[in-house]
């Protein structure tokens, strides 16, 4: 196994990525496999540059994701068993702002350059992704976005009150120090350059990254040409270029997802009457559960277990939209419960403007009719693991290929792009080896694990509050402090210190003493060789290990990676109980 010393985190290896998914639960559940637990660590002894740092190794966008990201990795901490997990979103963005507004410059580091010129399509988090990594090979890139400004769908579909401008900027502005060009005002097909152009002009391979822009539609009477009749990207995009003006008096958002929610509360900053209609429950939103709480506080209303059936017109313009009940039937393909109508159960709701966001589609026109590339039947095009297309040399990736996704999620596929193409210019197989990632193993700080980490409760966020919102965009969560930070950040279990890679033994998560009503199981330092491991048994033969005060009520063998077993044996009193483990 190779391994590099870092004098600031200890020892870090590189690990299969199955390895990692039974032991650092967090870090495999991030699909850009950040170093959480090094990050987060770091963070705890106050070294913030160093944590901004090791953030960059694995993702080129850490500020725009401590903002919005959904954060799945808080998901699989292992202390949200015990409480309530680490924030490791608002940590993230805590390193993130304490960079960008202490003007803490980072250089980029020395490359050597190569010959290979690569095209990129769409300068969104997958694309600059991509371009980032390409240009830390030495690879010579080009980035054409249609758009005035980069950033995609960071730029045009998250709300200022989310995500602040200047952060993409500034996540951005790394990016473009590695010497990627980005050619905005320059879309490929139409009158300017083909997409065939691109490899007729040189370049060694092609990445098309353009996210999937175009809103689904409602397919209901009354949709086409009735004006106060919009699609989400479309108003989002608007609001987010300075136009402000009110889009109707009585605002109708229809869909669940995130685009719908940040498209009411957008809504709701510029009007006073807003409504969320969505066919499942609440529980059932795709949306994240934090922006729906925050829609409520804001005083968009929601009407569940509805669907839209007409827009009701009136000289061209939109009066109300019919909507019918529905109920929950037998689950569908994705495992949620069908929405089904109920018979004679529809009505009206007034309203001047509605807002559709069901979900979002590629516009692939710009590749012309005759670009050789596979698409699948639900207009995305079709890849393999390795994000390359049917056309030898051309690799997609991001939303164009997974649909309506997660920045981290596209992040995570402008990673694989990048090094299928290392792969496929440097004449290697482009069969996907197997995956591998930097964690952090040691650290010396293992006496102070445990120390008080059941008594500190969870660091919340300050807030905007609510009245302060009513027509502003002003941003609403103000993130932590440094005090809060450093409380946040010793939250963390550390369960990646001390792991054995070759035998997967204890991760010191702290489960079993947490659960074990009668204190017989305790953490020890595993590299003190003064303290006894000596397993011991209850009366009626059941193993567990550290004391004899087991009542074997058998909470404890919940574990994660399996250290700890309960099994029942014949055991004679005066009997060596090491023969049975």
């Amino acid at each position: 196994m190779t391994q590099t010393t870092i004098p600031e985190q200890g020892i870090r290896a590189l690990l299969d990525l199955d390895w990692l998914r039974e032991n650092i639960r967090c870090q495999h559940r991030c699909p850009a496999h950040m170093d959480v637990p090094g990050y987060i660590r770091l963070i705890s002894q106050g070294k913030f540059e160093e944590s901004y740092r090791l953030m960059k190794e694995t993702n080129p966008f850490p500020a725009v994701c401590g903002y919005v990201c959904p954060h799945p990795c808080e998901s699989k901490c292992k202390r949200g068993d015990f409480d309530r997990p680490v924030a490791i979103d608002a940590l993230k963005r805590f390193v993130t702002d304490y960079v960008f507004k202490n003007k803490i410059k980072i250089p980029a580091p020395a490359i050597v350059k190569k010959k290979e010129k690569i095209a990129i399509i769409g300068a969104g988090p997958a694309g600059l992704t991509a371009a980032f990594d390409l240009a830390g090979m030495g690879y010579k890139v080009t980035v054409f976005e249609k758009e005035a400004q980069v950033g995609g769908m960071m730029m045009w579909a998250i709300p200022s009150y989310r995500l602040p401008r200047e952060q993409i900027i500034f996540d951005v502005s790394h990016i473009l120090e590695r010497g990627v060009q980005i050619k905005t005002n320059t879309p490929i097909g139409g009158k300017g350059k083909s997409f065939s152009d691109l490899l007729e002009m040189g370049y060694d391979a092609v990445f098309i990254a353009v996210g999937a822009q175009i809103g689904k539609r409602l397919e209901i009477a009354g949709e086409e040409g009735t004006d106060g009749v919009m699609d989400c990207l479309v108003f989002l995009k608007n609001v987010s270029a300075g136009d402000t003006r009110k889009p109707g008096e009585n605002i109708v958002v229809i869909g669940g997802g995130n685009s719908a929610v940040d498209a009411a509360r957008t809504a709701k900053r510029l009007s006073k009457n807003v409504s969320i209609v969505y066919r499942r429950t609440r529980e059932e939103m795709p949306a994240l559960s934090w922006e729906v709480e925050e829609a409520e506080h804001e005083g968009v209303d929601f009407h569940f277990l509805a669907a839209p059936v007409k827009i009701v017109t009136e000289n061209g313009k939109a009066k109300g939209l019919e909507c019918i009940k529905m109920q929950l039937g037998k689950p569908d393909e994705s495992g949620r419960r069908r929405p089904e109508p109920i018979p004679d159960s529809t009505f009206v709701i007034d309203t001047d403007c509605v807002i559709s966001a069901i979900s979002q589609e590629p516009d692939l026109k710009f590749l012309g009719d005759k670009h050789g590339l596979k698409v699948n039947k639900w207009g995305t095009i079709a890849v393999d693991g390795n994000l390359a297309t049917s056309k030898k040399g051309v690799f997609a990736g991001g939303d164009v290929t997974l649909g309506p996704s997660t920045i981290i999620e596209c992040i995570a596929q402008g990673h694989i792009a990048a090094n299928s193409i290392n792969r496929f210019i440097s004449g290697e197989s482009l069969k996907e080896p197997k995956k591998k990632v930097w964690v952090t193993l040691l650290d010396s700080e293992i006496d102070l694990r445990e120390e008080n980490y059941d008594a500190t409760p969870r660091q919340d966020m300050q807030l905007l509050p609510e009245h302060e919102r009513e027509g502003s965009f002003d941003l609403v969560e103000l993130g932590l402090d440094e005090f809060q930070a450093a409380r946040e950040a010793n939250r963390c279990l550390k369960c990646d210190l001390t792991i054995n890679v070759e035998t997967n033994e204890c991760v010191l998560c702290g489960r079993c003493s947490m659960v074990c009503p009668v204190g017989a199981l305790k953490q020890v330092d595993a590299f003190d060789q003064s303290k006894e491991h000596r397993p011991f048994m209850s009366k009626d033969g059941i193993v567990v290990k550290y004391t004899d005060k087991c009542i074997r009520c058998g909470n404890c063998k919940d574990c994660p990676v399996n250290v700890i077993s309960m099994k029942r044996v014949l055991w004679q009193p005066n009997e060596d109980v090491n023969k049975f483990l």
